[in-house]
């Protein structure tokens, strides 16, 4: 088995659907000697905020000498990203003998009617890697909620377990409220452990998050935002002070200032659980954490940003940020979303500041029709047209920015990490990067 044939395994496990529940993934990672066992976390859940968090937290850690493992989804250019070790990617023939692995596995619970799901596969592999390459601690990303997400097998008490933002989303497994959401994130909270969350959770939210740590005799440390102090700011990033220390990260936004705030929340327990991680370690670690789809800078002449935020919470950091610095600029927007999200709300905000707005379709079953779209970004903006292919859109937007005045053109693709996915490695070729 190669590094190609491995993924397409793995994909071809989608088959088997998204299932919640721990039956097949504690079946699997049984047959493989339970590696999860042999393994040190702190485990991130939230709605926003989850990879940011993560990438500094595994930045930091690794500044400071420590072997990490960092676990995250979806990916956006190269499914490697999904598991790495001290920044970088699995290696593909480490990626293809795990695989293999895990493929005899899941033939034998095949035949019992237990088929592990595609998540489960990867979160199998990752857990067999870090194991395998001797990993100190592992950042580990819930894949979706938290309770029934196949991460939350680990069965020891993680170093800590993180909580962002919480948000509505996955409204059809999760549920409808925020109550009920905050429920399944809540569920990484582990018996006589250690949660940290951020400080402005909405109400309802905090509330589930502070019994369930109550319930399970966890200490809960609440970060606060008036502990970061921003101190300049661009497109290209921000410095920031803390506890009177300076620091540069190359991520913005109000949003970016609620994850540094639970990262170094973060970074205050494991310094009182015997880490040693120290101001240069952390200016280390911020510096390096450039997150692929994040208000992306891809280009600066004519200015092209890309972002995968796909919630309302999402669109409207994005929208803070377009106010903030580009307000004064001609923007193209090419736009494409999953049928399953709030389109209206989305819309509303990543749209209704455009010139021009053109929709596409993102490669997946889930994508709403570029032409569907197209009519409910019309109640935000007057100029819309629609064109299905993701790499064609961005042409048409990129021919408008040349042919106009370069330096006025903004260029921002939103909406979804798949449509994200499907234009970033075209636009690095397309502009010579």
């Amino acid at each position: 088995m190669n590094c190609k044939q491995a993924i397409e395994f793995i994909e071809s496990r989608a088959v088997f659907g998204s299932r919640p529940g721990f039956e097949r993934i504690s079946a699997l990672l049984c047959e493989l000697g339970n590696p999860e066992r042999d393994l040190c976390y702190i485990h991130v859940a939230g709605t926003n905020g989850k990879g940011s968090v993560c990438n500094e937290l595994a930045n930091i850690l690794s500044a400071s000498g420590i072997r990490t493992g960092l676990f995250t989804s979806p990916f956006v250019s190269n499914f490697r990203e999904r598991i790495q070790i001290d920044g970088e990617y699995i290696k593909e023939d480490r990626l293809a003998a795990l695989t293999a692995t895990v493929k005899e596995a899941c033939e034998k619970l095949d035949k019992e009617n237990n088929s592990p799901t595609e998540f489960e596969v990867i979160t199998a592999i990752a857990f067999l890697y870090y194991k395998e390459q001797g990993c100190n601690v592992v950042v580990l990303e819930v894949g979706l909620g938290g309770l029934l997400d196949s991460t939350n097998i680990i069965q020891t008490p993680p170093v800590v377990s993180v909580i962002t933002k919480i948000s509505v989303d996955h409204t059809a497994v999760l549920g409808n409220t925020i109550e009920e959401i905050a429920m399944h994130k809540a569920g990484i909270i582990k018996p006589n452990g250690i949660t940290v969350t951020v400080g402005n959770q909405p109400e309802g939210a905090m509330h589930v998050i502070k019994t369930a740590a109550f319930l399970n005799d966890n200490h809960l440390f609440v970060s606060n935002i008036r502990d970061i102090e921003c101190i300049s700011e661009s497109i290209e990033g921000m410095t920031v002070l803390v506890d009177g220390n300076e620091y540069f990260v190359p991520l913005i936004g109000e949003h970016q200032i609620e994850n540094l705030s639970v990262t170094f929340e973060v970074i205050k327990v494991l310094n009182k659980k015997g880490f040693n991680i120290l101001p240069e370690h952390i200016r280390e670690g911020l510096k390096k954490t450039r997150i692929e789809a994040r208000i992306e800078v891809m280009s600066k002449k004519p200015l092209i940003i890309l972002d995968g935020g796909h919630n309302a919470d999402g669109a409207l950091a994005l929208r803070k940020i377009v106010d903030k610095y580009l307000s004064a600029k001609n923007v193209t927007v090419v736009t494409g979303v999953m049928a399953d999200k709030e389109v209206d709300k989305v819309m509303e905000s990543l749209t209704s500041y455009a010139s021009l707005v053109i929709t596409t379709t993102p490669n997946s079953n889930r994508s709403m029709r570029a032409e569907e779209l197209s009519k409910i970004v019309g109640n935000y903006c007057q100029n819309v047209v629609f064109e299905d292919s993701p790499q064609k859109a961005f042409d048409i937007a990129l021919k408008r920015a040349e042919e106009n005045d370069i330096n006025n053109n903004v260029i921002i693709i939103c909406g979804s990490l798949y449509l994200a996915g499907d234009v970033r490695e075209y636009i690095k070729e397309k502009l010579g990067h």
